[in-house]
């Protein structure tokens, strides 16, 4: 009996491919060489066989699995037993893995760049199938022809003509009693070429070859639509620097044409409101008045106008000086409170502690606020009032305005920070505007590292806030928004050199400057100027930009090399006032660049300003 047990395990288990049932063998035959009761012996081998059993149906679990994967994923060719399965599924699921993730396209695509992708492609369709040469075919983007081919392998047939009509499928041709496998390369229904593959005769091509083509000619479309899509950014790039740098252009002239006119109407108002045109009634004071009021808000719209372009191109950057908040607030609610009397609102300012100071460019500060508070005025019907206060945290200070009017709806509030937008309110669209405050607003809070926002709802009034770096500060002198120079005359006989082709600007300055005790000499024209030079000793030079003869910046060079001139001061009235023009100007050898259009009165005091410091140099050079 024992005899005919082991010779049946011996049976059973010669004829299986698991390792575990060698072990059950073993516990099989054991017994038999070990103990002599039957009994025990059987019971052993029992135990063994019910191992056995455990371990194949395990296997049979596992095969199941393994098979059922294969046929899922197309891998119908593979067969055998486990072991071969497992071991043909993991080396078709490696292939797999290189043919989608291996190579990766680099995305800083230039042609040449975009060559060794494609190289790598077809290099890897080579390698990855039965290949006797692979060939890539890349079609031109607007006729759709044959242009470029990359070969990789030594081909037999693959230059013979192979039908490229049917792009969309994968085919397989016979040429000359060999098999040429050809898969369209496609991305989002764009097609850019076809990848062929010449089989190695005696090959045979398997549901999976058909896949791995497919997968590598995914990368290259990949490939091309990369290189496509950043040749088009770069270009959709160097055409938004463009478009900005014509807009920033076209404003600089906008500025140009704009500022002339203007100065010369400001500057005739000044001049005739200060009698030099003879007596100034009260009507006649009034109409000024409103002429001088409505001009200098056109010049604050191309003022905005071109601030936002600056911001827009980056040209603007914030020089942050520390400056008392309290000051800086009494100061600008001084300047817009007439425009709150105008409209019977009551302005009001909280306390604010002296000790609070904030970071940030002076003139942006002023730009920013005034923005806040004319708006508040502008869009409170009569009889409102504005409170303005701040808040400090610990590294910001909030500037709140609250004010009373109409308020703005929750569909309109996305619009505020918009440019050239304005609320769908009657009254607001009946107040003037170019709807570039606010936005402009934004852009310097940001340069500044600040923030603004609001809170608002119809009926119910609006409360925006500036939000700004907030410093320290022991004491603080603020320089005064106002020209506190006594308004007596300016001159002491000292002979001014004016140059300007516009005759109406050129008469203007001159009656005044005359009339504030200087001697001046008027000319149009660069070489008129020059003459004069020649013949006469000026202390002070005015230079208008732009000349029938010599641009502003040839005339500057040229006084700059002559002797007489070297150190004499100079004033250049420029109608371009971006800062980028003022900066070149200055390192030309000008002293000041005033943008037109300038107050009379400004220029008056600017000048006895320099010719005071220049004297002031020549003395402290005689003592050495």
């Amino acid at each position: 009996m024992l005899k005919a047990l082991y010779k049946l395990n011996y049976l059973l288990t010669k004829y299986r491919d698991l390792s575990g049932i060698t072990l059950c063998f073993v516990l099989a035959i054991a017994p038999i060489l070990i103990l002599k009761k039957e009994y025990l012996i059987l019971s052993l081998n029992g135990l063994a066989w019910t191992s056995v059993g455990i371990l194949l149906h395990r296997h049979s679990k596992i095969r199941l699995a393994v098979r059922s994967t294969i046929n899922a994923i197309g891998l119908d060719h593979l067969d055998g037993s486990l072991l071969q399965l497992i071991s043909g599924f993991t080396s078709e699921t490696a292939r797999y893995h290189r043919a989608s993730f291996a190579f990766r396209s680099d995305s800083r695509a230039s042609k040449s760049k975009l060559v060794e992708n494609l190289s790598k492609v077809a290099q890897l369709a080579y390698r990855e199938l039965p290949a006797q040469a692979v060939e890539m075919k890349l079609f031109e983007e607007q006729s759709g022809l044959g242009s470029n081919s990359l070969v990789v392998g030594v081909p037999i047939v693959i230059s013979a003509k192979v039908s490229e009509n049917n792009l969309g499928e994968s085919q397989v041709v016979q040429v000359k009693g060999v098999q040429v496998l050809t898969e369209p390369i496609t991305f989002a229904g764009n097609k850019f070429g076809i990848l062929k593959v010449e089989i190695k005769k005696g090959s045979e091509l398997t549901k999976s070859d058909f896949q791995v083509l497919k997968l590598i000619a995914e990368q290259a479309g990949i490939s091309l639509v990369d290189a496509r899509f950043t040749e088009e950014l770069l270009r959709l790039k160097k055409l938004s620097d463009e478009t900005s740098q014509a807009k920033t252009g076209f404003l600089a002239n906008l500025s140009h044409e704009l500022r002339g006119p203007l100065g010369i109407i400001l500057n005739g108002v000044e001049l005739v409101s200060e009698g030099l045109c003879g007596e100034v009634s009260e009507p006649l004071s009034e109409m000024l008045r409103m002429i001088r009021n409505s001009g200098n808000h056109l010049l604050d719209l191309v003022n905005d106008v071109l601030d936002y372009a600056k911001v827009e191109a980056g040209k603007v950057k914030a020089v942050p000086v520390v400056l008392s908040l309290r000051e800086l607030l009494e100061d600008l609610c001084s300047v817009v409170r007439t425009q709150a009397h105008a409209k019977n609102h009551q302005l009001t300012l909280d306390a604010i502690d002296i000790s609070l100071g904030v970071s940030v460019d002076k003139r942006h500060a002023r730009q920013m606020l005034i923005n806040l508070l004319s708006n508040a005025i502008k869009y409170t019907p009569s009889g409102g009032s504005i409170r303005v206060w701040a808040e400090k945290g610990e590294s910001q200070i909030k500037i709140f305005v609250k004010d009373t009017g109409i308020g703005i709806a929750p569909e309109d509030h996305n619009k505020v920070f918009a440019a050239f937008e304005r609320v769908e309110n009657q009254y607001a669209l009946s107040q003037i505007g170019t709807g570039l405050g606010m936005p402009l607003t934004k852009k310097l809070a940001e340069v500044n590292s600040g923030s603004v926002g609001f809170t608002s709802a119809p009926g119910e009034g609006s409360t925006f806030w500036l939000s700004l770096p907030v410093v320290k500060i022991a004491q603080v002198n603020i320089e005064s928004n106002l020209d506190n120079e006594a308004t007596i005359a300016q001159g002491r006989g000292e002979t001014i050199l004016l140059v300007d082709n516009t005759k109406d600007t050129r008469e203007m300055i001159k009656l005044y400057l005359s009339k504030q005790g200087f001697s001046v000499l008027a000319v149009e024209s660069g070489a008129a100027l020059l003459s004069i030079i020649r013949s006469n000793r000026v202390d002070l030079a005015i230079i208008e930009n732009d000349l029938p003869d010599l641009s502003g910046e040839d005339l500057v060079v040229a006084l700059r090399s002559m002797p007489q001139t070297a150190a004499t001061p100079t004033i250049l009235l420029s109608s371009r006032a971006f800062v980028f023009d003022i900066e070149r100007f200055l390192k030309l050898g000008v002293d000041i660049c005033l943008s037109k259009p300038v107050s009379l009165a400004e220029l008056s005091n600017t000048v006895r300003r320099l010719i005071d410091a220049n004297s002031k140099l020549e003395q402290e050079a005689l003592r050495f």
